[in-house]
């Protein structure tokens, strides 16, 4: 069983809530602090449960959430992504609608809101070449998808 999460804006809080419902499921040797290339749990002896994994997004290290990751992905240097940055930040406060967590959101849509194709869905975007999955956080996460999955 695999289990993605964003860490959100406290990750010592969210692997805090992670860390507890493994716990109290009968995981045994749930670490205290996530694994920075992905947390594998055994299952414990004789029981039903599965072998599990957890990933808190963006990298298992920061606060963050999926579209982070996905920044991570834009191919560097770009021009382009740091103007999407600066505009985005750049919303007067009444006219900014979304919350502040959500500012990950605004720029990676943003940014595939200019690209040749504009709103094209993130897997496209990889396709595309908006989005270039050969960076070293994409090798970590399937490298531990590898593991969770296919290791014996």
């Amino acid at each position: 069983m695999g289990v993605v999460v964003d860490a959100d804006e406290r990750i010592d809080a969210r692997w805090r809530s992670v860390h507890d419902i493994f716990v109290s499921a009968g995981y045994e040797n749930v670490p205290e602090e996530p694994f920075p290339d992905g947390t594998i749990l055994d299952a414990p002896w004789g029981t039903l449960l599965p072998r599990a994994g957890v990933w808190l997004m963006p990298d298992n290290r920061t606060n963050g959430i999926l579209e982070d990751f996905l920044s991570f992905l834009v191919p560097f240097p770009s021009p382009l992504f740091e103007h999407v940055t600066k505009s985005v930040a750049a919303i007067p406060e009444p006219d900014r609608l979304f919350r502040p967590k959500a500012e990950p959101k605004a720029i990676i849509h943003t940014w595939l809101a200019w690209q040749k194709e504009p709103g094209m869905p993130l897997g496209k975007a990889i396709s595309a070449k908006f989005l270039d999955a050969s960076v070293t956080q994409v090798d970590v996460l399937v490298e531990w998808l590898t593991r969770l999955f296919f290791a014996q």
